[in-house]
């Protein structure tokens, strides 16, 4: 009668047979780790112990079906699905016109010059400190100067709702 062979043995045979470990992972339904924890006898690979005994029963083409995925093992779990792994689904970090000028406002150095264009929704533009243009450093708070410079230039108040894009441009 035969030896038994072990679990590490079995590993290595279906490795040495070009077989990586993740592709036994995904057929076994573990984790790549676990197949090599199993593969240098640190565990004993008794969690997927019913996989490994199948899958060696199999003939060449029909272990190769198995890691491609074409078929599966019966005693291997469902495949978890690539939604279930990467969890809750990030939002996506929303970028205001003003915060976008903000940030373009400090790349510039203190003393440069600046021109201010605010565009609605209804396509007008606004250009803001036309006349010379106005230093960074002068400029205070972005929020706070727009709203005093449309009101001194349009004569009209700043619907924030309403601005479409804000661009600061060197004068």
């Amino acid at each position: 009668m035969s030896k038994k062979l072990s679990n590490q043995t079995k590993l290595k045979r279906a490795r040495d047979a070009g077989h990586s470990r993740k592709d036994l992972a995904r057929a076994f339904g573990v984790s790549v780790s676990a197949i090599g924890r199993a593969e240098r006898g640190q565990t004993s690979g008794k969690t997927f112990q019913a996989q490994i005994d199948q899958f060696t029963k199999l003939g060449k083409r029909a272990k190769e079906s198995v890691v491609k995925g074409a078929t599966s093992l019966p005693s291997a779990p469902a495949p978890k699905t690539q939604t279930a792994r990467r969890g809750r689904e990030r939002i996506p970090v929303i970028v205001t016109p003003l915060q976008k000028a903000r940030g373009d406002l400090s790349e510039l150095d203190k003393d440069t010059k600046v021109v201010v264009y605010v565009e609605t929704a209804d396509g007008t533009t606004h250009v803001l400190y036309a006349r010379g243009g106005i230093e960074v450093d002068d400029m205070g708070d972005l929020e706070d100067a727009i709203a005093e410079q449309t009101g001194r230039q349009y004569r009209e108040s700043v619907d924030w709702g309403d601005i479409v894009d804000i661009r600061v441009e060197e004068y």
